[in-house]
């Protein structure tokens, strides 16, 4: 029996609960109900709006983000714009010479600087310069020699067609004598061995 008795006490205190909840709730009790309903349906709809809170916080920082990296793409693209643009109107430009303001800007920046470049840097300017200057010379050298190699190109055409003209006087000249000595036959045109 001492097995019998924890059941039927169980059984008991359900019956009890269940009474309990089957009896009718007092109107505070309802009132408790209704207002802890309206608290979660409350709860659930603020977990719902800091949700959207933080949606729009992270849409908001890409945004932000996004709008950072098209200024900074803007920003480059329009030195772009405008270092094509100066380049433009300076190869447009027939009284524009850069050498003279390289050298007018090397000697403000020496100025603003107030130092001396080292004799390496100064040599290698140099050497920069003379390999300019030498290609510009080796430019007009090769273009001489073009040139005069056209002019000798046509002169020795006109002596080749010169010669030419003249072996074949000669030819004929000497075909002509031939024909009046009778030792070229009208026949053949090759020459005959003198005997």
């Amino acid at each position: 029996m001492s097995t019998n008795t924890p059941i039927i006490q169980t059984t008991t205190s359900r019956q009890n609960q269940a009474r309990q909840t089957n009896d009718a709730l007092t109107p505070r009790e309802v009132a408790l109900t209704k207002e802890l309903k309206q608290l979660r349906l409350i709860n659930a709809k603020l977990n719902s709006m800091v949700s959207a809170v933080d949606s729009v916080k992270s849409n908001m920082s890409e945004f932000n983000n996004g709008t950072t990296n098209a200024l900074v793409m803007m920003n480059k693209w329009s030195d772009i714009i405008s270092q094509a643009s100066f380049t433009h109107e300076m190869l447009n430009n027939t009284e524009w010479h850069p050498e003279e303001e390289d050298d007018e800007e090397e000697g403000e920046d020496e100025e603003a600087n107030g130092e001396f470049e080292t004799q390496d840097t100064i040599s290698f300017q140099a050497m920069d310069k003379n390999d300019d200057a030498e290609l510009e010379l080796l430019s007009r050298k090769l273009m001489n020699y073009e040139s005069e190699n056209l002019a000798l190109n046509k002169r020795l055409e006109k002596e080749v067609i010169a010669k030419q003209e003249r072996r074949n006087t000669v030819d004929e000249q000497a075909n002509k004598r031939r024909r009046e000595l009778g030792l070229f036959d009208g026949s053949n045109s090759k020459r005959r061995p003198i005997r």
